[in-house]
């Protein structure tokens, strides 16, 4: 497994759109992201940390992806202390059992799974695959 350079991504503030780079907080408070030539004032709660993994289909793996294994078991990516766990769906929101079901999968299951499993969207964009 190879892993690459932590970046993050953001929502743009005014576009809407998926912005790439190293986020920073401004001395007014402001959140920005910088891609290196240029700097996005972002919305901080859609502010999500590359895993450094990379799905079936060659696409990066964000915190906030919702990921399926082989089209089934849809969980939410997260980080959790010191390691990327994962969340089932139905229990996103449930701060009650967020700490049961939260699965700490290791090293060797995400190079095990790495060719089944497949981003399908993110809690942002797609909130809707948290309530099916």
């Amino acid at each position: 497994m190879e892993l690459e350079r932590i970046k993050y991504r953001a929502k743009d503030k005014f576009t809407g759109r998926w912005v790439y780079g190293f986020p920073r907080k401004t001395g007014l408070g402001n959140w920005v992201i910088y891609d290196g030539d240029r700097r996005y004032c972002i919305l901080p709660e859609t502010l999500g940390q590359y895993t450094g993994l990379k799905d079936k289909a060659g696409k990066e793996v964000y915190e906030g992806d919702i990921i399926t294994v082989n089209g089934k078991y849809p969980r939410v990516v997260l980080w959790d202390k010191m390691c990327w766990s994962l969340m089932p769906t139905e229990y996103f929101h449930d701060k009650y059992f967020w700490i049961m079901n939260l699965q700490h999968p290791g090293v060797d299951w995400w190079e095990e799974f790495s060719d089944e499993f497949n981003v399908i969207g993110n809690i942002i964009d797609n909130k809707n695959l948290l309530e099916q």
